[in-house]
């Protein structure tokens, strides 16, 4: 296989000797094995090798890109020259001012391990059989989705400012979604499991989990309408929290397609609530020192005793709005796109057990997972809540159905009351529970 830095400058060589004023190149070469699953069936197994170029040009603050699924030296010279003539070609962006320059970082440990690179394809086989058996042990019924993978592979970025980099990565992950039906009555409920090393990874017990917990979910009720305490559960957690960092991308603020919209450096949610940025977590999923355009990475508090200290920003929406450069650029593979994301996100801990919380609560809702993400740019949340149980003196007492939740971000996020001291962890990432003061829910009964 060639250098793949050797190839991306040579790209973005290319690109500059067909008249592009600043250009840089992404190239990737790596394998995925997967293995879905389809009402407890092995569905379908697959093994990928991904591999190519994309090339991002400008002129006079114009971009034009383009890409190839070869790794050869004249497929980096043609697609070098193509992005600049397409470059050429656009309408210029005044708000285009420049690349990063080169600066020093530091390499993350724990993203690749030799122990994933070098597992047989049919071990990701034989975790999902695993899966089936451990399902069936709880609940013979039991519908099984899902499936698992890894991956493994190398990228390199060049630029024409000087920008050269290389990295490789590995990951493994497994989940199931399991269905148990009886009669007219329906429970589900989903698991996984995730990590970039093999000594992290822990397929044996996540379809026990799932089909466990959807049992649980077996003969829910209806509840009444109300203002009441919620409690949200790590899985849920993460999905709420991950939509508001989300809805912090630059571009889209600057584009007025957020609810975030004039929110930088105001108060968002309850002082309680910090959410840090830690990309240097050995092993993390979403660890690295760098971002997709060259600019080092740093650790930070995103929301910092209820204010958002920042929107994530990459060169050009930086450059555009005259602020920092954030470091938050994501390109994968060989795309030539760049996109805006964070790393780990570590939502600080409280200090006292979700258990705890709970027991205070007379009449209230427990949602374990799913379904709270806002509208992007509204920030209203509308959602079903298909994974929730009653709360009553102090204790979970059965599972809701036909519930919703009605409200908006900002109400969901100022009135977090508590964050629990227990969390869930994932490599790089950890997720407390959060408990609401009271918010509307609407039920059924």
């Amino acid at each position: 296989m060639p250098d793949l830095l050797d190839i991306a400058q040579l790209a973005v060589q290319a690109a500059m000797q067909n008249g592009a004023e600043f250009a840089d190149a992404s190239v990737g070469s790596g394998i995925s094995v997967g293995v879905d699953l389809e009402n407890s069936s092995l569905k379908e197994c697959e093994v990928v090798r991904d591999y190519g170029i994309g090339v991002r040009a400008f002129y006079r603050g114009g971009m034009g890109t383009a890409t190839t699924t070869s790794l050869s030296e004249e497929a980096a010279r043609t697609v070098g020259r193509q992005a600049a003539e397409m470059a050429k070609a656009t309408h210029g962006d005044p708000d285009f001012v420049c690349l990063p320059d080169p600066q020093p970082w530091e390499e993350v440990p724990g993203r690749w391990d030799d122990a994933v690179a070098g597992l047989p394809v049919d071990v990701v086989v034989q975790w999902c059989r695993a899966g089936i058996e451990e399902a069936r042990e709880v609940a013979p019924e039991v519908a099984l989705e899902g499936g698992a993978g890894l991956d493994y592979g190398e990228k390199a970025i060049a630029s024409s400012t000087g920008v050269a980099y290389s990295t490789r990565g590995t990951s493994v992950d497994i989940n199931f979604f399991a269905v148990v039906q009886r009669g007219d009555d329906v429970g589900a409920y989903f698991e996984f499991d995730a990590a970039r090393r093999l000594e992290d990874f822990k397929p044996e017990g996540v379809a026990r989990i799932a089909t466990e917990t959807a049992l649980r979910f077996l003969g829910s009720r209806q509840i009444a309408k109300a203002r009441m305490p919620l409690v949200l559960g790590p899985m849920a957690v993460s999905g709420l929290i991950g939509a508001v960092i989300g809805a912090s991308n630059a571009e889209s603020v600057q584009r007025r397609r957020s609810f975030m919209v004039n929110r930088a450096g105001t108060r968002i949610a309850a002082p309680c609530l910090t959410v840090r940025e830690e990309p240097f977590i050995p092993g993390g999923l979403s660890s690295t020192g760098i971002d997709g355009e060259g600019v080092p990475k740093r650790a930070r508090a995103l929301i910092d005793n209820g204010v958002l200290t920042t929107y994530l920003h990459n060169s050009y929406t930086s450059n555009k709005a005259g602020v920092e450069n954030t470091a938050h650029a994501r390109r994968s593979g060989s795309s030539a796109g760049v996109g805006i994301g964070p790393s780990n996100l570590h939502i600080m801990p409280g200090s006292r057990t979700e258990k705890e919380l709970i027991a205070d609560i007379e009449d209230g809702l427990y949602i374990d997972y799913g379904g709270l993400q806002p509208d992007s740019t509204t920030g209203d949340i509308s959602a079903t809540v298909d994974f929730g149980f009653k709360i009553e003196n102090g204790e979970i007492a059965y599972p809701v159905s036909t519930t919703m939740v009605g409200t908006d971000v900002f109400e969901m996020l100022g009135n977090i009351d508590a964050v629990s001291s227990d969390y869930r962890e994932e490599p790089g990432s950890i997720t407390p529970s959060l408990r609401i003061r009271d918010i509307m829910i609407i039920g059924g009964a």
